[in-house]
């Protein structure tokens, strides 16, 4: 073969593959120079997580406390400078405990998530509670209060008010009530327990003893209805409920109101609302939970005897044998067999 045919056919292979480098590409329309972007060759990628950066959602309504803005919010809702400090204190501590006890989610705890996320909810209940103005002392009972939201935030703004802080976390209770020791609230007493047992628990001091009742996400809101119906006073009492999401139709057809929170301390501050139900809805929508009332403990009540029973020996129990007594062997009438027979 001629060496001129060769390097023939070795430039027309150079070529054919030259053709498929991308080249930068001049519009005719106008005289800027597009050009095409190079793809990442495959073998670069050391990782198969994704490279772009993402915002955690404990993040995203993260405000700090010292700002304009935080100061704003807390003094168009009737908050004074020093209940103010005051809850800024109250997401120190929090941010404090929480590096010793998962108070809230860990994830992104800062002073500024927890001021946001969880003071500013909570205080934006100021208007709906209405619980200014009284002669006699209110009541306000925090079921599921976790790290001691909303109820600290409120006995902050409200120190003529008692709150009772509830929750089956014992640990969580402690850190709760060292808190409110620090910030100095003395209208704050915690409750370890189940709250569909208080009343079995002690009935003075908690059937329909409350005037509102909060909380916060704790549970499905028929469920939880279910839980506190018989802790509310039935004459004025209610129910002010933080949740996000849907709601089931047995609780909407109830509803007193139903308050998008940023519309209370702000537009963008908040992705919850407030769901308010009077005493009475609360008793209808706990009808239809499922739930059922489980009373253990009760005062005054004693466990059935069954007479029947009472003499009756226990299956497989021990009994002194008589050796007088034949014993029973169960082989008395057995006979040997005799081979010779046959």
């Amino acid at each position: 073969m001629s060496i001129f045919p060769l390097f023939t056919l070795i430039a027309i292979a150079i070529t054919n593959v030259t053709s498929f480098i991308p080249s930068p590409i001049t519009s005719l329309s106008s005289n800027k120079l597009h050009t095409i972007p190079k793809l990442q060759p495959l073998f670069l990628s050391t990782s198969d997580e994704p490279t772009t950066t993402t915002t955690t959602t404990s993040s995203f309504y993260a405000l700090d406390p010292e700002s304009t803005e935080a100061k704003s919010i807390t003094s168009s809702l009737g908050i004074t400078p020093t209940q103010h400090e005051l809850l800024i204190d109250l997401s120190h501590l929090v941010v404090e405990w929480n590096d010793r006890l998962n108070l809230i989610s860990r994830k992104d705890c800062t002073v500024n998530v927890v001021f946001g996320r969880h003071v500013l909810p909570s205080v934006a209940l100021l208007p709906l509670l209405k619980l200014e103005g009284k002669e006699e002392k209110k009541k306000v009972v925090d079921v599921g209060t976790g790290g001691g939201f909303p109820g600290l935030p409120l006995a902050i703004l409200f120190p003529s008010v008692e709150f009772t802080l509830v929750d089956s976390v014992g640990k969580k209770l402690r850190a709760v009530s060292d808190m409110a020791d620090e910030l100095s609230l003395t209208n704050v007493q915690t409750h370890h327990g189940r709250a569909e047992l208080m009343v079995d628990e002690s009935a003075s001091l908690h059937y329909e003893q409350y005037d509102v009742c909060v909380g916060r996400s704790v549970a499905a809101l028929p469920k939880f209805c279910f839980w506190i119906q018989d802790l509310l006073n039935q004459d004025d009492g209610k129910l002010v409920y933080i949740i996000g999401g849907e709601v089931e139709e047995v609780v909407t057809l109830r509803l007193e109101d139903d308050v998008p929170l940023d519309r209370l301390i702000g537009d963008g501050t908040s992705d919850k609302r407030a769901l308010i139900l009077s005493a009475s809805s609360v008793k209808e929508v706990a009808k239809e939970s499922g739930e059922k009332k489980q009373r253990v403990g009760v005062p005054g009540t004693k466990r059935k005897s069954n007479s029947k029973r009472k003499n009756r020996e226990a299956r497989g129990g021990w009994v002194k044998r008589d050796n007088a007594e034949k014993k029973q062997r169960g082989y008395d009438d057995f006979k040997r067999f005799d081979s010779g027979t046959f």
